[in-house]
């Protein structure tokens, strides 16, 4: 897997310059960078959660064949974690897969959707539930895209930060030091971009395809998605994994150091000032039991316990619902 690539400046322009490139963007990107597109073959999608589908893989395919691309076209994804999950499948797809690369503009993707090769789809509101390993040849992170970002969007970013912090003592005590920083945007925010983009790297690098170590990824994701898909996706994906992080410590804070837990909740409440959805653990559970993470009819969360270290917890959804139930009241 080749580094990804990270620059202050937009330099996609000459990217898209190929011979033989198609591009691949959503109405945001393409309403704020029309130029990037004036001579390249492209698609624009639909932007949002709703539009990751296999309808909107099929429309790239179809435009692509339509524009005359073949197995040695690379496509080129511009946007954020929605399009470069879409288009990297419609890569993986077409033709039997051909060469992407990935250019994610949000916070959210640079640091996490958009690093790692796992590309997919929605299906009937069940997250990512089709799709492929499909490594890109190259991801360029320009910062640069980072201005025109909403807060909404900047914070859902920071929401995978924390889930990296959890993950490793180095990046944990930086962003305990700077969360404000980061949180407003400040000049910390950008070394703990670079933090949170090589750790990725680091995990997918030594497990692909999420066989061991990259599983740990899936921290705050159980209840995360599930209460994402039961809420309408209403808030944005890093804030449901702030949510997540936040209620899978507190079903399990009995193991935790206490001053551990009390820094997840505080890290975890800078990040999403929303209230815990008004869903039943009942709710949350009968969808945790469809996460593609479950074996054996049990419940997987992978559950940070601090300096670093990651516990696979597998409990039977009877447990899972007691023990999320019992601390639904102060979330």
């Amino acid at each position: 897997m080749n580094a990804a690539q990270i620059t202050d400046s937009i330099t996609i322009a000459g990217l898209l310059s190929g011979r033989n490139v198609y591009a691949v963007t959503d109405y945001n990107v393409y309403e704020l960078y029309p130029s990037l597109f004036g001579g390249t073959r492209h698609t624009v999608i639909a932007a949002g959660e709703k539009h990751k589908t296999l309808e909107t893989v099929g429309q790239i395919i179809s435009d692509m064949v339509e524009a005359g691309c073949d197995r040695q076209t690379t496509l080129v994804a511009i946007g954020g974690g929605v399009v470069g999950d879409t288009a990297g499948y419609a890569a993986a797809s077409f033709m039997r897969g051909v060469r992407w690369i990935n250019v994610p503009t949000t916070l959210l993707a640079m640091v996490d959707s958009g690093i790692g090769g796992k590309t997919g789809v929605d299906v009937g509101g069940y997250k990512n539930v089709a799709g492929a390993f499909h490594m890109p040849e190259q991801v360029i992170v320009c910062t640069d895209f980072l201005r025109t970002l909403p807060e909404r969007e900047w914070l859902c970013g920071c929401g995978e930060m924390i889930k990296h912090a959890l993950l490793d003592k180095d990046i944990f005590a930086e962003t305990v030091k700077n969360i404000d920083d980061l949180i407003s945007r400040g000049k910390s925010a950008y070394r703990l971009i670079e933090m949170s983009v090589r750790y990725k790297e680091s995990v997918v690098g030594a497990d692909f395809k999420e066989s061991g170590l990259r599983k740990r990824l899936n921290a705050g994701h159980t209840v995360g998605h599930a209460v994402e898909r039961l809420d309408g996706f209403r808030l944005s994906h890093g804030e449901y994994v702030a949510l997540g992080l936040r209620a899978e410590a507190a079903m399990f804070e009995e193991e935790l150091d206490g001053a551990y837990y009390a820094e997840v909740r505080e890290l975890c409440g800078k990040v999403c000032r929303h209230r815990f959805p008004p869903v039943k653990a009942e709710e949350i559970t009968a969808t945790a039991r469809a996460d593609k993470k479950n074996t054996g009819g049990e419940i997987v969360v992978m559950l940070p316990t601090g300096g670093g270290n990651v516990e696979e917890k597998r409990v039977t959804p009877d447990e899972f619902e007691r023990r999320l139930n019992r601390c639904l009241s102060v979330l």
